[in-house]
């Protein structure tokens, strides 16, 4: 039988059975612990004549004496014989072990934590950079130490403030059970933190990106079109667009109309086309915002044999002065017949992502779902040692960089006018791809090659103000009829142009 009492300090001292076996010495962390936390648990005595003999917590019992505090100690009281002492003893020093979750709500009661203000109890405990040890919070990094001490954990404060991170994130969320994990050790406690902090991550990036999609929707857009040459696009410089995206004449490969005398893709020599391109080029970089993107879709003509154009093309972007962000693989479901003697058909063209200089973007890629769908913590390859590791595998992850679709939909445009043509428009999804990738609200965008206009309507669908350049008066003028369509009488203020100019 046993019962619970508060035993005055004075009435207790440690039975001679366990001095027998057992030598206590000063413990500075049990003294700190007893004075700054109080008693956290029973110790364990007998009762003879009076007095009160300890059996187990003698450490606690020093401490109390240490520090003259508190006057009582909480005391578990057995009735048993003094031949039973030793056995008892053993017996409570051989305990089942405490969970994981038990143990992070003592070490809430140590720190002093208890409280229903999520964020309150954040601060206490340092959580903005757990990784730095000379930021603990108030709760204060000794205060883990001890903490640490006091419960037998052992590891480094700083890990302990870990636990109590998943331990705090848990009240909330326990789809991903890093707690459990933690204490039947699937997980170490940095393994789950880390778990833990990927889930975060994930989850506020898919928020940002739900934001970002009714900002789109919300933004207030304008357009204009311009019937000009893209060699000389100085009237433009002070719109500064942040995003250009845009494909230009293929070389040898169609006539357009319209041209200017330059006849772009006509050129006589690999050559010509390429000076050309870089005359373009250097001209719309000089108008781009110091922070822009520059994205062209380009593919080889065959015509004649391969000439290795998109190689040499890109070579050209570098020598601008762009830095290549990479390359995407564009294969089309429904290529065009053209097969060149002695190699297959060809279904593929380039994508090149570029940016300015030294040019700080923003990336917001476009996802598409894993294989299972879930959201979940995946297994992956085990460690080196053949210890099994983890991650938080979203449900949705960032499509590669081979892009596959139709080459063009002639309803993207006949929609707007039935009678109006065009040789090669690239498909809205392309150019929706990249425009939603690295675009934000509010951005200027430009297609210096506008044609038919998909580009435009996908950058105001996105929420950005759309620029369209042509040399064709066929092309503009359906371009505005399309715009003033699709966003209304949203054009620029012709005022701003003029200034512009």
């Amino acid at each position: 039988m046993k019962k619970v009492s508060k035993v005055p300090l004075s009435e207790l001292q440690i039975h001679p059975k366990v001095l027998s076996v057992k030598t206590y010495q000063p413990n500075t962390f049990m003294s700190y612990s007893i004075k700054h936390f109080g008693q956290m648990s029973e110790i364990v005595v007998v009762e003879r004549e009076g007095k009160y003999y300890i059996i187990d917590g003698g450490h606690r019992y020093y401490a109390a004496l240490d520090v003259g505090t508190p006057e009582y100690l909480s005391c578990v009281v057995l009735d048993i014989e003094d031949a039973e002492i030793l056995d008892v003893r053993i017996t409570y020093n051989q305990k089942t072990r405490m969970h994981m979750s038990e143990i992070c709500m003592n070490i809430e009661h140590m720190l002093g934590l208890i409280g229903t203000n999520q964020g309150k109890r954040n601060d206490l405990l340092g959580m903005d950079n757990l990784d730095d040890d000379n930021e603990f919070g108030t709760a204060g990094k000794n205060r883990f130490e001890i903490a640490c001490m006091q419960s037998g954990l052992d590891f480094s404060a700083r890990t302990l403030r870990k636990l109590m991170a998943v331990h705090d994130y848990e009240k909330s969320d326990k789809s991903l059970g890093l707690i459990e994990g933690i204490n039947n050790g699937t997980y170490k406690i940095d393994a789950a933190f880390k778990l833990m902090k990927s889930k975060i991550c994930k989850e506020e990036r898919k928020r940002k990106k739900k934001q970002l999609e009714v900002d789109r929707v919300n933004s207030n857009v304008w357009y204009e079109v311009f019937e000009q040459s893209a060699t000389d696009l100085s009237s433009l410089k002070q719109l500064k667009p942040k995003f250009a995206m845009f494909s230009p004449p293929y070389w040898k490969m169609r006539k357009y109309r319209n041209q200017s005398e330059i006849k772009y893709g006509q050129e006589p020599t690999l050559q010509k086309y390429l000076e050309n391109s870089k005359r373009i080029m250097n001209e719309l970089i000089s108008i781009m915002d110091d922070n822009g993107v520059i994205v062209i879709v380009i593919g080889e003509s065959y015509k004649g044999g391969y000439k290795s154009i998109t190689s040499q093309y890109e070579l050209m972007l570098l020598d601008c002065g762009l830095e290549i962000l990479g390359v995407c693989e564009w294969v089309k479901l429904n290529p065009t017949p053209a097969v060149p003697k002695y190699f297959f058909r060809p279904a593929n063209e380039k994508i090149f992502v570029c940016k300015m200089k030294d040019a700080q973007i923003t990336f917001n890629p476009k996802m598409t779902q894993t294989k299972d769908g879930d959201a979940a913590i995946k297994k992956s390859q085990n460690g080196k040692n053949g210890k099994k590791r983890f991650f938080y595998g979203d449900n949705e992850t960032i499509i590669s960089n081979v892009i596959t679709t139709p080459t063009f939909n002639n309803n993207e445009y006949k929609i707007y006018d039935p009678n109006f043509t065009h040789d090669a428009p690239a498909p809205m999804e392309i150019y929706d791809i990249f425009t939603s990738s690295y675009t934000q609200p509010g951005d200027t965008c430009i297609d210096i090659h506008c044609g038919s206009g998909q580009g435009l309507e996908v950058f105001a669908r996105n929420g950005c103000n759309a620029i369209g350049v042509d040399i064709d008066p066929v092309s503009v003028e359906f371009c505005k009829k399309r715009m003033k369509m699709v966003i209304g009488d949203s054009a620029a203020d012709e005022n701003e142009f003029k200034q512009a100019a």
